[in-house]
């Protein structure tokens, strides 16, 4: 199996000027916790962004609330924030490389793919959060 975290600090870590804890630390502590999850990674040069794609497994269960950024957040909420990261690219530093782990490869991404590999993802978790 790739060290998906060693591929991605050879891809990213000349791009940052600022902020290398994101990825040395942050990033790899998030793919270690979720092995095989599939991530949008966004590299600019004060840091970076990644954003997990969970699976229904990781989220709360239907009516249940966990601590979540200063408070306390269900499943909808958390997966909103998921979409709303990706937007908020278009608006930060973090567009010198984009790149998407489908669990298996790495490789590089337009925006509008980042984008759309999240809204697909959203409206999957959605439909299997009504259905459970």
């Amino acid at each position: 199996m790739k060290n998906v975290h060693k591929e991605l600090v050879e891809k990213t870590l000349s791009l940052i000027e600022t902020y290398h804890d994101d990825l040395l630390v942050h990033d790899k502590n998030q793919i270690e916790a979720y092995p095989g999850r599939p991530f949008l990674h966004f590299t600019g040069d004060t840091g970076t962004l990644m954003v997990t794609l969970y699976e229904k497994e990781d989220f709360p269960g239907r009516d249940e609330k966990v601590p979540y950024l200063f408070g306390y957040a269900d499943r909808n909420h958390i997966l909103k924030g998921i979409m709303e990261q990706v937007k908020c690219v278009l608006r930060i530093n973090r567009r010198d490389c984009m790149l998407y782990y489908n669990g298996i490869t790495l490789k590089s991404v337009e925006y509008y793919r980042a984008k759309e590999i999240a809204e697909d993802y959203t409206a999957k978790m959605e439909r299997q959060f009504k259905a459970v």
